[in-house]
């Protein structure tokens, strides 16, 4: 039997090394486009890879999230983490379950993927994309001349195109005539419109709610990073595929930046202040609480002056400087292109596929993994544990179909 896998990332080495381990008479085949496999890997996690989280469920993922469940439930978190310490690579568990190799270093996982694929017999050819897939006489024939008895289609979705994820599995899928969700980029920064030149290089640890048409969508506490373009940091890019994916013209986002404090705590504050201080300017006070720079656009917000003294600022004016620093609005224009985004929403429909295998059910043969499927996850290590299980799911049903 032999076997073609179109892409050498996460997904499709570990459902190649999967086929091998359970039957080294099978002939598998991983075709990449790059130079090299793996290589998004190597820059996951900051470089120090966060391979899975143990606890990952279907809750954590977008998309067509009943897909996830018969891959964890064969492939749980645990799972996978076995499955690297049988290849000769152990991990360390941080805060919220995010797991990482024990060298910090993406390294490691590339270097045990790879090791246990040459141990297995696996065949990597690099430089090679795949263009077209035909049908001939039972098998399939790509680009004209590798033949395969069974195909997975592994290259990925569209973000990240120098790490070789660069929409190629949709062309490929299109072409066959599989039904697909648009991709749109997910996991990325959010660009606000008329952004504030001002706020650019501030950080800070803020409770950021997503508002689609006047509704709370998504929120979610961490540091927000204040950009050119609009805002950042880890709790943005949990909420930035609900923003490229909806169709709404009404995205607002809200963002408390003394999320640790009450608003009553902070209009007795500042009351307070002005009783003892009169003569301190808004700035001062602002600065006191918040980064200059945003203090100074929330103050403006709230139709206060820098240079303002605190006893020409009346009580309704102190309670709406205290409310817009519990709730500053913004109004969402967009998210960043691909080329900024970490995965993709959209992919291959769960109407489309064998749920217990990953198989496109029109196409028999034909396995479909990782981001190519409209399966999209949070971060925190969710992404890679989907890819981890939905490549070992498709090697089972490989073999079990033989």
């Amino acid at each position: 039997m032999k076997i073609a896998i179109i892409g050498g990332g996460a997904s499709g080495t570990v459902c190649a090394i999967s086929i091998k381990q359970q039957d080294r008479n099978a002939s598998v085949t991983v075709y990449e486009r790059l130079p090299r496999v793996l290589k998004k890997i190597l820059v996951t996690g900051n470089g120090r890879c966060n391979l899975t989280n143990l606890n990952s469920s279907q809750a954590f993922f977008r998309g067509d999230t009943e897909l996830v469940r018969p891959a964890f439930s064969k492939y749980p978190p645990k799972s996978n983490i076995e499955f690297f310490n049988k290849i000769g690579l152990l991990t360390f568990t941080e805060a919220q379950g995010r797991v990482y190799p024990m060298s910090a270093q993406a390294n490691s996982v590339v270097n045990a993927l790879l090791g246990e694929a040459k141990r297995l017999g696996v065949e990597f050819v690099t430089d090679t994309q795949i263009t077209k897939i035909d049908s001939q006489n039972g098998c399939y024939v790509l680009n004209g001349k590798f033949k395969a008895d069974k195909i997975v289609i592994s290259c990925g979705g569209s973000a990240a195109k120098a790490q070789g994820t660069d929409g190629s599995s949709f062309k490929l899928l299109k072409a066959l005539g599989v039904k697909i969700r648009e991709p749109k980029p997910a996991l990325t920064g959010v660009v606000i419109k008329n952004f504030p030149a001002s706020l650019k290089g501030v950080r800070r640890v803020s409770n950021i709610k997503l508002i689609i048409d006047g509704r709370e969508v998504y929120s979610e506490l961490g540091e927000v990073q204040y950009n050119d373009y609009g805002i950042s940091g880890i709790p943005v890019m949990q909420l930035s595929g609900l923003v490229s994916t909806s169709n709404s013209d009404n995205i607002r986002i809200i963002i408390d930046s003394v999320p640790e404090l009450d608003i009553n705590y902070l209009k007795d504050f500042f009351n307070t202040q002005k009783q003892h201080n009169p003569e301190m300017t808004a700035d001062i006070l602002a600065a006191g609480i918040v980064p200059k720079s945003l203090g100074s656009y929330i103050l403006k917000t709230a139709g206060i002056k820098n240079a303002e003294l605190l006893k020409d600022i009346n009580k309704n004016r102190l309670s709406l400087f205290a409310a817009a620093l519990k709730e500053l609005s913004f109004e969402a224009e967009s998210v960043r292109d691909f080329q900024y985004a970490q995965t993709t929403a959209g992919g291959v429909l769960a109407s489309e596929l064998n749920p217990d295998t990953l198989e496109i059910k029109a196409l028999k043969g034909v396995f479909v993994t990782g981001e190519a499927v409209n399966v999209d996850g949070l971060c925190g290590g969710h992404n890679l544990q989907w890819a981890w299980s939905s490549g070992r799911l498709a090697a089972d049903g490989i073999l079990k179909e033989n």
